[in-house]
């Protein structure tokens, strides 16, 4: 029996190298309002201090773990990062995903990043702290869903500016689909080291594969154990007490893309529908992770799916979109 192919079928995917001169132009008129449109926040929400990251400003913890690559992966899936079979250093930072720093208990996305030390091959951006890293960017929705630019520009406008801007996003039938979307993944959560968490956008992995990446708990039953009742910060206070009792760990799985029609590219608002095969453990040992030093540091690293091999581009107008946005915004908070 002939082993089962992972490699693409469907043509090649049309980069922004190859976009035509008026979706170019496009494009980088919906990324700069993006941009003003943040700027903007950033301006009106920390007026007298200091200006905290636009995405994921809640953070829970920074917790130092070792990603593990697995052995005896097939031949197309020994790329970039998966190469061999090695381990690495890594940071794990958790957060609450809207831009506003809210109270844990209503229905929400939640986001993991994970910062990969000292990877080797061709870089596309290299991380501020000097070292080579490879960025994965999670969060606890398979989607992302406003699914191109523009969208985007005025789903978030109508996160930040209040009830008027809700009002005039919501009554606008084009965007009822993201409406619909944006509550039916938001969902509460209990414990974070027993959710999915999921990269959203697409990546390359190698001249051959586009894929997306899943991580899955090693432990889905997880719940909310402290004796008391939940706070305002309380999966903060349960990461804590689960870390400093023992190990937790997780799976990253990658999802092929096959055809546009069940893994589309562009469109972030469909979830793939495409079996998992693992890659890579995550492994986090028992540690204390709620002090100053890690504080501090979980706050200062910069995380972007850009800052990576080039092995593992991101793709799709989302991920375009966020190269920009994040390198322009962190550089304004820091100057202002």
């Amino acid at each position: 029996m002939e082993p089962i192919s992972f490699f693409r079928e469907s043509k090649p995917y049309n980069t922004s190298q190859t976009m035509n001169d008026n979706q170019n132009t496009r494009e980088e008129e919906e990324i700069q309002d993006l941009i003003r449109t943040m700027k903007d926040y950033l301006d009106k929400e920390y007026r007298n201090g200091k200006k905290l990251r636009n995405f994921h400003p809640k953070m829970h913890g920074l917790l130092k773990g070792t990603l593990s690559i697995a052995e005896g992966l097939p031949e197309e899936f020994r790329q970039g990062l998966f190469k061999e079979a090695r381990s690495y250093e890594a940071w794990i930072r958790l957060s609450n995903a809207p831009p506003k720093i809210k109270s844990d208990k209503p229905a929400s996305g939640r986001g993991l990043a994970i910062k990969v030390m000292g990877v080797q091959g061709d870089i596309i951006e290299q991380d501020p702290i000097g070292v080579p890293t490879q960025n994965f960017l999670l969060t606890t929705s398979p989607i992302l869903s406003a699914w191109n630019i523009s969208l985007y520009a005025k789903a978030i406008k109508a996160v930040l500016f209040g009830l008027w801007e809700q009002v005039k996003f919501a009554l606008n039938p084009s965007h009822w689909r993201s409406i619909y979307l944006t509550f039916k993944y938001s969902k509460k959560h209990d414990n974070l080291l027993s959710q999915t968490y999921f990269s959203g956008g697409a990546f390359k992995f190698g001249p051959n594969l586009y894929v997306k990446f899943v991580l899955t708990p090693m432990e889905a039953n997880l719940g909310y154990t402290l004796n008391e009742e939940k706070g305002d910060n309380f999966l903060k206070s349960q990461l804590i007490k689960d870390c400093e009792t023992r190990a937790h760990g997780f799976t990253l799985n990658v999802q092929v893309h096959k055809n546009d029609k069940d893994q589309p590219l562009e469109n972030t608002s469909i979830a793939w529908k495409a079996p998992l095969i693992p890659v890579a453990t995550l492994h986090i040992p028992q540690q204390s992770f709620d002090c100053e030093g890690r504080i501090e540091m979980g706050e200062t690293l910069e995380f972007s799916p850009w800052m990576g091999l080039v092995d593992h581009e991101p793709v799709g107008g989302i991920n375009r979109a966020r190269r920009r946005v994040y390198k322009e915004l962190e550089a304004y908070r820091k100057e202002n």
